[in-house]
């Protein structure tokens, strides 16, 4: 599906229709739509994926080094938007997973 600010902006609404404002969601953009949807889920309260296996480029011109590349990248969306980056502690307790 084509990243489509509309489409995000109505699945964000059904979500929080059905789930709760306060449900958690994510987002998640293949190729160069991956920085796209980052911003427009950390800007929007909600949780991004990013990493090599969805997109190996981090602009048009140059391709990510690693994985912390594309992490580096949406934590600067984070700090931009004024949203904390979660602890690898933190995440585990988001997604419903033990601790370690």
């Amino acid at each position: 599906m084509p990243a489509d600010r509309d489409v995000f902006d109505y699945y964000i609404r059904t979500v929080q229709r059905l789930f709760g404002a306060d449900a958690p969601w994510c987002a998640a953009g293949i190729g160069p739509a991956q920085i796209v949807l980052n911003e427009w889920a950390i800007s929007s309260g909600g949780h991004a994926r990013t990493g090599l296996e969805d997109n190996v480029r981090l602009d048009r011109d140059r391709l990510a080094p690693s994985n912390a590349a594309l992490v580096r990248r949406a934590a600067e969306l984070c700090e931009r938007y004024d949203r904390p980056v979660a602890s690898w502690q933190q995440a585990r307790a988001i997604l419903g997973l033990r601790a370690a």
